[in-house]
């Protein structure tokens, strides 16, 4: 089957596409990962077919993650830069998935569904944070993440998609109209039907750190975390002063804010320096996406570029990161403590989750981080054992879940159950096309 899986955002977002797409063209389906371009190389390593989408992903984290954008603002920010490139991303989208037979997207509204509805394909939603009406937890960019109550947490859904599809209306509706597709209507809720099908909802996450919410409907599944397999050796080679340095000591701490490039990151990384030095820890810091110029003299922190998170996590004894849903579930696969420094978005979510889940300090959002405060977080991860205990409990127990096989059966399902809807033959991949 030809499947188009359409990924819009930062790293976090796209590449756990690359790893659930290789396990789809390994069962016989041609794959093509739609994505902006700074992630043509990484499709291309993993051996898919790739389309490069109008828009700057640096530019889009840059404007979503500003230090004013709060709360709920973060969805009206978001759809804001998305607007910029709105309508040459749909005629691009329309164009290029003429021929495909199924649609695989990450959550923006109604943008990647209009295109399957136009098309009359089968789609999938796929989520990295919860965005399902539930009494569990608040909707990840809601305010008020740690408080405890059912009424919040439901109400922030309501409230989260009032207005998100508010937004999608207006921008959304005059196209739709045009392609021969019906206004969208104003719901407190995602709206799953699509051409007299239910869509299925994939969340690439594990109800080991987020257990499955009571009350959700079938058509939404929680499969495990899409990451390489932590038990193959990785075939990436550390430079040489990247392996001196993990040589000549103890396990250092990895640092690192990946897509993050909002506000003054030069000054955020002069702080975050600063605050390795006051701990005395040993630290890898990331420079990311950021660009920070800086530089540093202290034989205990070494800056380094791209490292990936499969093989630089099995050398470190503990992660400070954003909390982006990528970078958290490597860190917590890995069985590594875990401090947090969310900028936003769903990363405070995650950061509550952490906290809750007992494997790291309590988190220091991005706009209150000073030296001493991470320095204060840093001791506290290298020493507390029980966060050891609890990550390295937790990393065994997630070991065990196998998310990419998992969600890779749950696609041909659904797909064999559309095609039965549709009075068609269940098959998926003919011999001829393998």
């Amino acid at each position: 089957m030809k499947i188009a899986m359409i990924a819009f955002g930062s790293t976090g977002d796209v590449r756990p596409y690359s790893i659930l797409g290789k396990e789809l063209k390994r069962r016989g389906h041609h794959v093509t990962v739609f994505a902006t371009s700074e992630f043509q190389g990484m499709m291309e390593k993993a051996g898919l077919d790739f389309h490069a989408l109008p828009g700057d992903a640096k530019e889009l984290m840059g404007n979503v993650m500003r230090p004013d954008v709060k709360g709920l603002g973060f969805i009206n920010q978001f759809v804001k830069s998305v607007k910029t490139v709105l309508d040459p991303l749909l005629e691009d989208l329309i164009n290029a998935t003429a021929d495909a037979e199924c649609i695989i997207a990450t959550f923006l509204a109604h943008v990647f569904s209009s295109v399957a509805e136009y098309h009359k394909i089968p789609y999938f939603q796929t989520h990295y944070y919860l965005m399902d009406r539930n009494s569990s937890a608040p909707i990840a960019a809601a305010p008020l993440q740690r408080i405890d109550s059912k009424a919040w947490s439901k109400a922030t859904y309501d409230i989260g998609y009032l207005f998100m599809n508010l937004l999608e209306k207006y921008y959304l509706d005059d196209w739709r109209l045009e392609h021969g597709l019906p206004k969208l209507k104003v719901q407190k809720g995602p709206g799953y039907e699509l051409n007299g099908h239910t869509v299925p909802v994939l969340y690439a996450m594990s109800p080991i750190t987020m257990p499955r919410p009571v009350g959700w409907p079938d058509n939404i599944y929680m499969t495990g975390y899409w990451l390489n397999d932590v038990t193959t050796p990785s075939d990436y080679v550390p430079p040489e002063d990247l392996q001196a340095f993990l040589d000549a000591g103890e396990p250092p701490v990895y640092i690192g804010f990946g897509s993050m490039v909002s506000g003054d990151m030069t000054e955020l990384m002069s702080k975050v320096l600063e605050g390795v030095k006051l701990s005395g820890v040993r630290a890898i810091l990331a420079k990311g996406w950021g660009e920070a110029q800086v530089t540093t003299d202290n034989p205990n922190i070494f800056l380094a570029d791209f490292v990936p998170h499969d093989w630089l996590f099995r050398h470190v004894k503990a992660v400070v990161h954003h909390g982006g849903a990528g970078t958290l579930a490597a860190g917590i696969c890995a069985g590594l403590p875990t401090l947090v420094v969310p900028f936003g978005g769903d990363q405070p979510f995650w950061a509550n989750r952490v906290r809750q889940m007992g494997i790291g300090p309590k988190p220091i959002p991005r706009n209150r981080l000073t030296p001493k405060r991470l320095a204060k977080g840093l001791k506290e991860l290298v020493s507390e054992r029980r966060f050891r205990v609890a990550a390295k409990e937790l990393g065994l127990r997630l070991a065990m879940e196998d998310g990419v096989a998992n969600a890779a059966n749950i696609i041909e399902h659904e797909l064999r159950k559309y095609l039965r809807e549709e009075n068609l033959p269940p098959v998926l991949v003919k011999t001829a096309d393998m």
